[in-house]
């Protein structure tokens, strides 16, 4: 007996949706260590007294090995800019536990006035790798782990974990898969 075109679609949306949460926890995982690490800095920051502070990383081609890292905060602690920048791409050449490629350093500014927003950003200071290292000496080796553009290296316990969850994921899905089959099979028998 040919399977009836509602069950075939179910099933297509379960494997579909199957597809979609498999591809998200990867991206979830992935993430992650990037994010945890933007907020580990801006942390850092916000403790040094920067205001309203933001770290995140850009990765793309055409951009420099390991990316650009941009910090962005509305007030320094001491309200010398160029003093606040230096202070800020010391704090990130410290602590950010990523390889980056270069680092700009932003001052924000605005508000809204009802319905109506306006802000405005000031590039305080751009910095190369290199130039930073320079700068600062180098870096402590476990901040310096990460090779390449775009690459981000895990302990292995998250890998360990991240793993078991997508094989829980997996599993779930298996069931209930498993579950809409055998359900669809008692519909479409002939009582």
């Amino acid at each position: 007996m040919p399977t009836p075109p509602f069950l075939r679609a179910g099933r297509t949306r379960l494997r579909i949706g199957t597809a979609i949460v498999s591809l998200l926890l990867v991206g979830a995982t992935t993430g992650c260590g990037a994010l945890g690490t933007a907020l580990g800095t801006s942390a850092a920051l916000q403790g040094a007294g920067y205001q309203h502070s933001a770290v995140s990383i850009m990765t793309a081609e055409g951009q420099p090995g390991g990316g650009i890292v941009r910090v962005s905060y509305t007030e320094g602690p001491t309200g010398d800019d160029r003093v606040d920048a230096r202070r800020a791409e010391h704090i990130v050449w410290k602590t950010l536990r990523y390889r980056f490629g270069a680092l700009a350093i932003i001052k924000t500014s605005g508000g809204c006035a009802g319905s109506v927003c306006v802000s405005q950003s000031q590039v305080l200071a751009h910095a190369t790798y290199a130039r930073l290292a320079a700068k600062f000496g180098p870096r402590p080796k476990s901040l310096n782990e990460a090779e390449g553009a775009g690459t981000i290296r895990f302990p292995a316990w998250a890998i360990a974990l991240a793993a078991a969850l997508a094989v829980v994921v997996m599993a779930a899905a298996a069931l209930v898969l498993t579950l809409i089959l055998r359900s669809s099979r008692r519909v479409s028998r002939p009582s």
